[in-house]
């Protein structure tokens, strides 16, 4: 879901402040929620500006891309090489442990498929 615009939060903003209605009136007013209301008074508050706040990053990917290498490169080697397997190389070469689901998303983003042809 996108930010609102920098533009809407002043006018909401701006609209509460002057008295131009409670908090669920400028809400409706505004098409949005009371809770957006609140967390931009909080922000303004807090920081001076409503603008939109940077995004958190994420979590960290588990494997490197030396490691994604390593799990192509040993699948090129051996195409009928199992999960299980393939961990077990990941740990002995990489030293890092990681879960099967892991290993086969790793899998499936470099474009490589679970089940072989004969």
């Amino acid at each position: 879901m996108k930010a609102y615009s920098l533009d809407l939060r002043q006018r909401v903003v701006q609209a509460y402040e002057q008295g131009k209605g409670s908090l669920a009136e400028v809400a409706e007013q505004f098409n949005v929620g009371q809770t957006f209301i609140k967390k931009m008074l909080r922000q303004k508050r807090e920081t001076g500006s409503v603008a939109p706040l940077a995004h958190g990053g994420g979590r960290q990917p588990s494997l490197s891309e030396k490691e994604h290498r390593l799990l192509r490169q040993k699948v090129k080697e051996q195409p009928d090489i199992s999960l299980a397997e393939l961990q077990e190389h990941l740990s002995a070469r990489a030293s890092v442990t990681v879960s099967l689901p892991t290993i086969h998303r790793s899998l499936r983003t470099s474009g490589l498929s679970r089940k072989k042809r004969v």
